[in-house]
């Protein structure tokens, strides 16, 4: 009985704990928008990660509707932040059609690579691209006036509410099977 409820309370211990990140960063949002129908083309486009890339090495380019490359090839972090990376785009070369961005993150701790591409067009639709982001969360894009660079922020309240929603379920979920084992041993000993 005692081994019973000391790995039901390590079980919820470690449940509580922090989770460590089981998977690679990928792209989660981006502005402009991924799929975005814009008017003129952007002079730079900014994607956040879903997870920090504190110790990997990104690498983006985008090119053009002919496969012609129009990024100036300077992807660096974005105003420090670790899970945001910016390209400048050299606008000139830019005319109306569909454009991709190619991401690539290698991850030099365990030495993997994690690589997609998202869409957005110049005055052309561009077909839906899936992505992670869940129903309810808010992408805000600030105007020109706000430091004349398009960003993005991500509320993560969602996913945060949905991690808590099911640890909490876990432990309850372990402590009534904890009980019902309990009561089951208990009621076999009675009856013998």
């Amino acid at each position: 009985m005692k081994k019973i409820i000391f790995l039901l309370a390590l079980a919820s211990i470690l449940l509580a704990l922090p989770r460590a990140a089981l998977a690679h960063a990928v792209v989660y949002v981006c502005a402009p928008r991924i799929g975005a129908n814009l008017p003129k083309p952007p002079s730079q486009i900014v994607c956040i990660f879903d997870g920090p890339l504190n110790n990997s090495q990104v690498t983006m380019t985008v090119v053009g509707p002919n496969g012609a490359r129009v990024d100036k090839q300077d992807a660096h972090p974005f105003e420090g932040d670790t899970r945001s990376y910016a390209i400048s785009l050299d606008t000139a070369k830019m005319e109306n059609g569909i454009y991709e961005l190619a991401w690539a993150v290698h991850d030099n701790s365990d030495n993997t690579t994690t690589n997609g591409t998202v869409q957005f067009g110049v005055n052309t639709v561009v077909p839906p691209t899936p992505t992670v982001l869940l129903v309810g969360q808010v992408i805000v894009t600030p105007s020109a006036s706000q430091s004349g660079a398009q960003t993005a922020s991500v509320a993560n309240g969602t996913s945060e509410l949905v991690s808590r929603f099911l640890i909490g379920s876990g432990v309850i979920l372990l402590g009534a099977m904890g009980f019902l084992y309990w009561r089951t041993r208990k009621q076999n000993s009675e009856t013998e």
